[in-house]
């Protein structure tokens, strides 16, 4: 028993250490990482820029009617000559009507109007007119005094073909 300190009667206390250069690391760690926190914890704000919202462009359906979609009603011929053995050639005037058949409006409507003698015999001279007025869905169009220009003396009939016609933009 002469190795155990309690067995010998001496006892001995720990040392004090000097805990000078802890406390002073322990400060400075505790104002860098405060320093940190106020002055220099914050990322730097970046500038955001926006670009404008672009919408998708809608699609455009493209309509396309075809000329029998347009009906051109047979041509009165409101001034024809008195005598069918007159030399002069007069302005031919006629009134007809067009009506669409389309689900939508149209326009650029082309129609040729062809003479026809006593018998039945295409003449030359046929005529092309294009009409821009825009014909409603499911609607009508009158022309009531339509100059088609001097005509043969020869015509007894006229007809209306429609060559060609066009969506009206809305």
């Amino acid at each position: 028993m002469q190795n155990h300190p309690v067995a010998s009667g001496v006892v001995s206390a720990p040392k004090n250490k000097d805990n000078t250069i802890a406390i002073i690391v322990s400060y400075v760690v505790l104002a860098v990482l405060m320093s940190y926190v106020i002055f220099g914890g914050e990322e730097p704000v970046k500038e955001v820029v926006v670009a404008p919202k672009v919408e998708k462009p809608k699609e455009k359906i493209v309509l396309l009617p075809f000329a029998g979609s347009i009906v051109a009603s047979e041509p009165l011929w409101i001034n024809p000559p008195e005598e069918m053995n007159t030399s002069e050639l007069e302005e031919m005037r006629v009134r007809f009507q067009m009506t669409n058949h389309n689900a939508y409006p149209v326009t650029g409507i082309t129609v040729k109007f062809t003479f026809y003698d006593l018998v039945g015999i295409e003449l030359p001279g046929a005529i092309e007119k294009t009409f821009d007025q825009v014909v409603e869905a499911s609607d009508k169009i009158n022309f009531d005094d339509l100059v088609l220009g001097e005509y043969p003396t020869e015509v007894i009939s006229i007809k209306a073909e429609v060559l060609a016609v066009s969506a009206a933009e809305e």
